[in-house]
């Protein structure tokens, strides 16, 4: 899967968002690229949600890193890499055993942040602005 899509709206970014949610349903990693504020957090919201988890719950865990949902027998991880500068090895440890799991749901924010220990299995978005309200969302699937 390699698609463009231009949003004018953060509904369209959900909808974007829940049509690869196929691809992850039984596992994988989402890897989501973008400048602050260009939507990564509402594509997120909109994937959790497509996935059966309420929109209440997805929140940017960007003071914890890591947020952990169990929904259906699923795990799925929400990791937001904002604030660090690098990834220290306790980190690279978790987040390599978190990988490990081939049925986890992850979603990564800010995953160039990661780009030394990221799956070659993963689907990359990413996102950025084209004008105030809309945004360009490229999709690229690693096999």
């Amino acid at each position: 899967m390699n698609k463009t899509y231009i949003t004018n709206s953060e509904a369209q970014t959900k909808e974007i968002a829940a049509s690869i949610s196929n691809e992850i349903k039984n596992g994988g990693v989402v890897c989501l690229f973008g400048d602050l504020g260009t939507g990564k957090t509402i594509f997120t919201k909109g994937l959790a949600e497509s996935l059966g988890i309420e929109n209440i719950s997805i929140k940017s865990p960007t003071y914890t890193y890591i947020r952990h949902h169990k929904k259906n027998g699923k795990n799925i991880y929400h990791i937001d890499l904002y604030r660090l500068e690098q990834i220290d090895e306790l980190l690279a440890l978790e987040l390599n055993e978190i990988m490990q799991n081939k049925n986890n749901i992850i979603v990564v924010e800010w995953a160039d942040k990661m780009k030394n220990i990221l799956p070659k299995k993963r689907i990359d978005v990413e996102i950025s602005y084209t004008d105030e309200n809309s945004r360009k969302i490229k999709i690229t699937e690693h096999k």
